[in-house]
């Protein structure tokens, strides 16, 4: 099946990024192959799995004649770094929601994101769990100073966003045609959805038989299959893609939430550091590192026991490790 034509998007990102095996790993662990997809290419700012789907959301805000793009996230959220680096590329200002308290001193995403002069509102996490209410009293205020606010939802997770992944599972498509074969697999971290959702449906589009499994970094399974499977409607809907996504064909892996979201444990920061030491390669804590820790627990578990060839894709958010420097250092020590 061909997919259909795209709607129009920036050209910013870095395209299309390196699918590589990780030989020293994989000969470590045994058994299957893991290559690794290396969405943490994508940029510098403009880095991970964020940009692809802003690409899309934000030229559609620029086409719509937006002056100031709003979203929200968390204090150390790749989403909201990415969207304030973007916005400034474009000419435009950025009003962030985050969740929790500004700190005594910002690092990571939170300083690039006032180096970037983010306009920023704090919530509480009870207040966050209505984030998108919130988001729209910032869009009616900037309004009615005069302003044209376009809202992007968290992490990007919207209809305009999924197209961000449908073309990643082109590029997978090319890259087992290059390589010479089939993905039994494609693994990745789970945080609201939009990514799970591209790709749910670019494979479908593409006529790839890899099996998706996501693996959640907060909520939970049950949560997290309705979500994804309303945002794959939403977009074929829209978009007219002749494909459906009923839940109970995603496939997530529940458990390795851990302490919580933005929350990280000595083992999955382990996980983390064997990753670096063994390929060169560096996760996010919050993302990337958790998908990766449950994925070497489950290595030699049904069902990659029996698999050949596994795609770890890499969302990106090195920035946001540096606030887990003094976690970090207890494990690297």
């Amino acid at each position: 099946m061909i997919p259909p034509m795209p709607p129009p998007r920036l050209d910013v990102a870095s395209l299309p990024t390196r699918v590589r095996p990780l030989a020293r790993l994989s000969k470590a662990w045994g058994g299957a192959t893991l290559w690794i997809k290396h969405d943490d290419d994508t940029g510098t700012l403009l880095s991970g799995n964020k940009i692809r789907k802003l690409q899309y959301a934000v030229r559609e805000a620029i086409d719509q004649g937006a002056d100031t793009l709003v979203t929200c996230g968390g204090i150390q959220s790749n989403h909201c770094r990415a969207t304030a680096a973007l916005a400034r590329r474009m000419g435009l200002r950025i009003s962030l929601v985050l969740r929790g308290e500004p700190p005594a001193t910002s690092t990571g995403n939170l300083l690039l994101d006032e180096v970037l002069g983010a306009e920023i509102e704090w919530v509480t996490p009870e207040q966050y769990r209505q984030h998108g209410a919130v988001m729209d009293r910032v869009a009616e205020r900037l309004r009615a100073a005069g302003r044209r606010p376009y809202v992007i939802a968290e992490g990007c997770s919207m209809p305009v966003g999924s197209w961000g992944y449908i073309e990643a599972a082109r590029e997978i498509a090319d890259a087992e045609r290059e390589h010479g074969l089939r993905f039994d697999a494609i693994v990745h971290a789970v945080g609201s959805g939009g990514t799970s959702a591209g790709l749910e449906l670019g494979l479908r589009l593409c006529g790839l038989g890899a099996q998706l499994y996501g693996i959640n970094v907060c909520d939970d399974a049950s949560y997290f299959r309705e979500r994804i499977a309303g945002l794959c409607a939403a977009t074929a809907e829209i978009y007219g893609l002749p494909v459906t996504v009923p839940p109970h064909e995603i496939d997530l892996i529940d458990g390795y939430v851990g302490l919580g979201y933005g929350q990280t444990r000595p083992e999955e920061l382990a996980a983390l550091v064997m990753l670096a030491r063994l390929e060169g390669v560096i996760l996010d804590p919050v993302y990337g590192g958790k998908a990766f820790h449950a994925l070497s627990q489950l290595w030699h578990a049904e069902p990659f026991a029996r698999m050949h060839d596994v795609l770890f894709i890499h969302t990106g958010g090195l920035h946001g490790l540096y606030a887990h420097a003094e976690a970090l250092a207890e494990v690297v020590g």
